[in-house]
């Protein structure tokens, strides 16, 4: 009995573990190559917006985003002393195979790559 029950509470375990490992959603990873703090950083797109908060110098931050379908994105954001909006082309679906890094460089314009990850 107690050889079936630790049976079950380590197959329990196991299957937490690789599901806990597996993104559900897309993910966004926000990389800040700018001198200056990214402060009220929000990127938003197709039924989503996502706080990001302040993303310091040198700094990334990786975020599961939930689009209704396609999306495209928009950032928003302070940086020394002005506001700052971007909607650089792009295209991503709501698949966790996707993987979306955008990239704010020194003059706060925003770069972003998006790849689509192998089963």
């Amino acid at each position: 009995m107690r050889r079936r029950a630790a049976t079950l509470v380590l197959s329990v375990l196991l299957c937490l573990a690789l599901l806990g490992g597996c993104a559900r959603q897309p993910q966004l990873t926000v990389v800040n190559q700018s001198s200056a703090p990214l402060a009220n950083l929000v990127v938003s797109g197709s039924g989503f917006s996502v706080r990001f908060g302040t993303l310091g110098p040198g700094e990334r931050m990786s975020l599961g985003v939930s689009p209704a379908g396609d999306s495209s994105l928009r950032f928003e954001f302070d940086a020394g002393g002005r506001r700052y909006s971007a909607a650089p082309d792009c295209y991503f679906e709501s698949s966790p195979l996707y993987r979306v890094t955008a990239t704010i460089g020194p003059d706060f314009t925003v770069e972003v790559d998006v790849r689509i990850e192998k089963y």
